[in-house]
């Protein structure tokens, strides 16, 4: 179960203490590759949601896989998270984390998601465009998804713009389900 305000309480500890000390940066990039990894690891997902698991075992495994890749503070407050039984919030505290890491530093993240790789230019182009909506500094992310068929969809914060193919032909698709004829001759 998501608990965001949970998860905000504690990223804003964890933030706190790094802009404090100093080493944000590193510690921003301990979250993001926690939360990578959280994302594309749904066994290690389901291992921190379960009861049946002590949290040593939890401790242990995520000490092996993060080993050498953290910051000895970000180690520690996922240490902490496990021994305090919040370990199946680690997922959300890191994406809070990273989005509060964004504001800090004044970064916009745009979501491109297209149906096949865009090349460098178009990738300029987007972010020259969106950066006359935002006075942030433009991050684009990329997806390609296969499914859109052709188009893009843009994302920046809470606005979408879909120009794909396949919303295109769903808006064809409901407009030709109408039936227009009148019979009166």
């Amino acid at each position: 179960m998501r608990n965001i305000l949970l998860a905000k309480r504690y990223a804003k500890a964890l933030f706190d203490l790094a802009v404090e000390e100093g080493v944000i940066d590193r510690v921003s990039t301990d979250m993001i590759l926690v939360a990578e990894v959280m994302a594309e690891n749904r066994e290690l997902r389901r291992m921190m949601t379960s009861p049946v698991i002590p949290p040593a075992r939890k401790k242990l495994v995520i000490k092996k896989l993060f080993e050498g890749h953290l910051d000895k503070r970000t180690d520690a407050f996922l240490d902490i998270l496990i021994r305090k039984g919040r370990e199946e919030q680690v997922h959300d505290i890191a994406i809070e984390f990273k989005e509060m890491y964004y504001d800090y530093k004044n970064i916009a993240l745009v979501e491109v998601t297209t149906a096949s790789p865009i090349d460098d230019n178009l990738r300029q182009k987007l972010a020259g465009l969106m950066s006359t909506k935002t006075t942030k500094t433009i991050e684009v992310v990329e997806k390609t998804d296969a499914d859109i068929i052709g188009g893009f969809i843009l994302k920046l914060n809470d606005y979408q713009y879909n120009a794909s193919m396949k919303k295109t032909i769903a808006r064809l698709h409901k407009e030709f389900d109408e039936n227009l004829y009148i019979k009166g001759f």
